[in-house]
Parts: structure tokens; C-alpha cells; sequence
């Protein structure tokens, strides 16, 4: 839930940070598909491997850019942009074939889609069934940014 405080204490305690649940998230998932850059940052110093993969094949990178709607799209840049500032790759693809950059198209998360953008992130690439970042958007104004020039 973003308490940073108690996140730093339970790993003063011996709270394993890479440790995934039943569904195969660890807690870097939930901090950056919340928004939490600070709580995301502590976790990072704590030795997690920024391009790791949980389920479903993705990356911290990947949920951030599929953030809950509850998550305010400012915040979410900022774990988006500390993630990628950590070394996180934006062109790794999950099990669909999908980037983040795909992910927040098809979503609908303009903030993600202009961060990843402005960072570089491919929008040529296609997913396993042969759709662009583009193709999954969700509105006339998200194409329009995704087009291949």
C-alpha cells in the first residue's frame, strides 16, 4: 500500500523482498503497478534484479506499465522513469510477445505510453499475434502517437 516505513522495517527484519505469492508476484510488482516510486526505489536497493520475470514472463517494467487505474499516471511515470533509469530493458516481451510499451497502449495509459516513448522504447515491434503497439490502442490519439512513420 505505498508505507514505506514499514516496508523498510520488515526488511530490517529479515523480510525477503524477492520472495513471489501464490500468483507469482514479488513485492516490486505490486509497489510500481501502484505507483510507489519511493517503495519501488527501496526495493531496488535491496539487490532485485530490475529485468527479472515473474508471472506470465513479466517484468517490473511491464507492470508498471499495466499500473491500476487507481494509480495516479504522474507516479506512475516515475516508477516507469526510475525503472528504466535502474537499467530495466524496454523492449522485453512476455509470454504474448508484448512490450510495456504494448501493454500500456492496449490499456489505455497515455502517461506510460509518452514515458516509454520519450525513453526510447520500440514502437515496431510486434507480439506473437503479429500486432504492433498501435494496433492494441485504445483510442484514435494513442494510434496516432504509436503510428510507424
Amino acid at each position: 500500500m505505498g508505507n514505506e516505513p514499514l516496508v523498510r522495517l520488515l526488511l530490517d527484519k529479515g523480510a525477503d523482498p524477492k520472495t513471489a505469492d501464490a500468483t507469482g508476484k514479488a513485492p516490486i510488482c505490486y509497489a510500481v503497478g501502484r505507483g510507489y516510486a519511493n517503495v519501488a526505489r527501496v526495493l531496488l536497493d535491496q539487490s532485485i534484479d530490475v529485468n527479472a520475470r515473474y508471472g506470465n514472463d513479466l517484468t517490473a517494467l511491464m507492470w508498471a506499465a499495466g499500473h491500476e487505474d487507481a494509480a495516479g499516471s504522474s507516479d506512475v511515470a516515475d516508477v516507469i522513469a526510475l525503472l528504466i533509469d535502474r537499467g530495466a530493458r524496454l523492449n522485453d516481451q512476455d509470454n504474448r510477445g508484448r512490450t510495456a510499451l504494448m501493454i500500456a497502449a492496449s490499456l489505455g495509459h497515455e502517461k506510460a505510453v509518452d514515458v516509454l516513448l520519450a525513453k526510447g522504447a520500440d514502437k515496431g515491434l510486434r507480439d506473437k499475434a503479429g500486432k504492433t503497439a498501435a494496433d492494441l490502442a485504445t483510442n484514435d490519439e494513442l494510434r496516432k502517437k504509436l503510428a510507424i512513420n
